[in-house]
């Protein structure tokens, strides 16, 4: 195994660990030298992993102590690795939570804004995406309709025309994966609502209407939220 490659494992192995509370917040972690026994690997390759983990805040590494994990809201949740590694990782109801309260107050405003600005191509774009959608719930294609899914929302993004709203969409962009993978109907049928939320959302863009845009969203996002739990969050009433 390629020192790299070992390294990049550790940092996934040690970052999932965290992310399901196997070592917990604002624990020690096990030495390097445990580390390096467990996993098998040298002092440098565990040194590199723990200082890659501190980059990203989820451990603080203190001289002769040993490396403590950080509190969660410490943590760099913009970064790509750490939605990548939720994304595998069964996720716990508050890191969800937050993930969908963020989406709320991001997609509606995002879609006013593609309302205002979005070209031929962007409709296009994202009338073709709801296409897969319900070609997904036709075929029973749970993969196509997912596809399509993610289509629309980076088609959205774009035809904001907004460089600063499409940056963070992108790094976001991970986090819309893992809550479409948490608030998806367990039967594909079931979904063909959602197709049809999507394509009235994509006639509000169409015909320039904002207001319209931004609430349909705001509808879209709801009911994602509402499909994963069992009592409405506090904070719906007040965002978005």
């Amino acid at each position: 195994m390629a020192p790299q490659t070992a390294t990049a494992n550790l940092i996934e192995t040690i970052a999932k660990k965290i992310l399901s509370s196997e070592y917990p917040e604002s624990t020690l972690l096990p030495s390097e030298n445990e580390l390096a026994k467990d996993f098998k690997l040298s002092r440098t390759t565990v040194r590199s992993a723990l200082q890659a983990l501190s980059a990203k805040r989820m451990v603080t590494i203190i001289p002769k102590k040993g490396s403590f994990v950080n509190a969660s809201e410490t943590w760099n949740w913009l970064d790509h690795d750490i939605l990548g590694w939720l994304s595998s990782i069964k996720v716990n109801h508050s890191d969800l939570s937050h993930l969908m309260a963020a989406r709320l107050i991001f997609e509606p405003n995002t879609s006013a804004l593609a309302a205002l600005n979005a070209t031929a191509k962007d409709l296009f774009l994202m009338e073709e995406a709801c296409d897969e959608m319900q070609q997904g719930v036709e075929q029973g294609d749970r993969s196509l309709f997912n596809q399509g899914d993610i289509k629309f929302h980076r088609a959205l993004l774009i035809a904001s025309h907004n460089p600063f709203i499409i940056a963070i969409g992108d790094v976001l962009s991970k986090g819309l994966v893992l809550s479409f993978s948490h608030t998806m109907d367990k039967n594909l049928p079931e979904s063909k609502p959602a197709v049809a939320e999507h394509v009235k959302l994509l006639e509000a863009i169409r015909l320039r209407q904002p207001d319209a845009a931004r609430e349909q969203t705001r509808v879209i996002v709801l009911n994602a939220i509402r499909k994963n739990q069992e009592a409405e969050p506090n904070y719906i009433s007040h965002i978005g």
